[in-house]
């Protein structure tokens, strides 16, 4: 190789070294907004799944998101339907934290604004749930879905949460990294 050749190879290795940090660093605010449910649909087919859902993304500092979903499940409308979990930013994507997720995965599609959901059950049949929610600017009103949201978010935020499990901060962050659809590697 010749030293012009070894100096553009350097240049670009810089460059897309850059590039990369950006984009890890996008994702996190990428993210943050309301979504409604657009479908649930589980395999085989179940009543495992939503009838109504809400997520809300929250951006609580630098490195840090806070979801909160509340649901209604097709099964058992009455039921509590709702959950809550932190993601934190790295220098290689954004991580769901490592604690009762290992059943799930999370994708994020930034040009339609979809955030979907695969949650793999315990039962028998292993049973596979694929949720999709999809951005919304519309006020949350349903009253049972309000009402999940408010208790998640007060669960999230709990003192004694904090004092059993610790800060959010002080989380593993490294099993389960929410994935990122990129249309840039499939335009031309």
């Amino acid at each position: 190789m010749t030293p012009f050749s070894k100096l553009r190879g350097a240049v670009a290795a810089a460059a897309l070294t850059l590039c990369a940090g950006a984009s890890a660093q996008a994702p996190l605010t990428k993210l943050v907004g309301e979504y409604n449910l657009a479908s649930s649909a589980t395999v085989p087919a179940s009543t495992w799944g939503y009838s109504k859902g809400r997520i809300s993304v929250k951006q609580l500092d630098e490195r840090h998101l806070l979801i909160a979903l509340s649901c209604e499940w097709k099964r058992e409308p009455k039921a509590v339907c709702g959950d809550y979990f932190y993601a934190q930013q790295r220098d290689d994507g954004l991580y769901l934290q490592d604690m009762n997720t290992f059943a799930m995965r999370l994708y994020f599609d930034p040009a339609s604004r979809k955030l979907t959901i695969i949650s793999r059950g315990a039962d028998a049949k292993q049973s596979v749930r694929h949720d999709v929610f999809a951005a919304t600017t519309a006020p949350l009103t349903d009253p049972a879905l309000v009402r999940r949201m408010k208790r998640e978010l007060s669960n999230a935020d709990s003192k004694e949460n904090r004092r059993v499990f610790g800060p959010y901060t002080k989380w593993a962050y490294q099993e389960n990294r929410i994935e990122f659809q990129r249309q840039d590697l499939t335009m031309p």
